[in-house]
């Protein structure tokens, strides 16, 4: 009985120092950090809260092509500090579109237009806004730039900015020009805080 026992102890150490050296050994750089070097990682601060403060936002969509009377579009919104707010809105007009031939009837179909708009302010410790915003614009359009015929091809313009703004200070953030006309289409902001 004994001499079993020393086999199976003899047995069990060749099977343990078997695994202990089949085992890859560890680096110093591969040690755990203690926690001293773990803390000196920099962490992200947390974002802060909201503060209970309304802004008000107010797009004007400046529409023109060539010397033709500009057509403009205001889109305004309230929205609370650091929400994320969206307009939608759209609609479908009829087109009209000239006959192959001079004398040919005109035929007819629909065409969508939409202005589309979201917004996240945030208010910054000066006093300033930090605003990101989308907008999707595709507008009716005429030969003129106005109100006036339609036309079966237009250009939209879809665009996403992050700026800072000052309270009640207007900013043309952006201009843009079509690409297939003289047509120009300019985008005035202004972020007003209510108190």
């Amino acid at each position: 009985m004994l001499k079993r026992m020393l086999i199976l102890v003899a047995a069990l150490l060749l099977v343990a120092t078997t695994t202990a050296a089949q085992q890859p050994k560890t680096t110093a750089s591969q040690q755990p950090k203690p926690p001293a070097e773990r803390a000196s990682v920099p962490s992200k601060a947390p974002e802060p809260p909201p503060q209970p403060i309304n802004i008000k936002i107010e797009f004007t969509i400046t529409d023109q092509t060539g010397s033709g009377q500009p057509s403009k579009k205001v889109v305004s919104m309230i929205v609370g500090d650091r929400q994320n707010n969206s307009i939608r809105s759209n609609a479908n007009v009829l087109v009209e579109t000239p006959g192959p031939m001079r004398d040919s009837p005109k035929s007819f179909s629909y065409r969508e237009v939409r202005i589309n708009v979201d917004a996240h302010p945030v208010l910054l410790k000066d006093g300033k806004i930090s605003i990101t915003f989308g907008l999707e614009y595709l507008p009716k359009a005429g030969s003129s730039g106005g109100e006036g015929s339609l036309e079966p091809g237009m250009s939209s313009l879809n665009e996403r900015l992050g700026l800072i703004l000052e309270s009640g200070k207007p900013m043309i953030v952006s201009q843009a020009a079509d690409p297939v006309s003289d047509r120009k289409i300019s985008v005035e902001l202004i972020a007003t805080v209510l108190k």
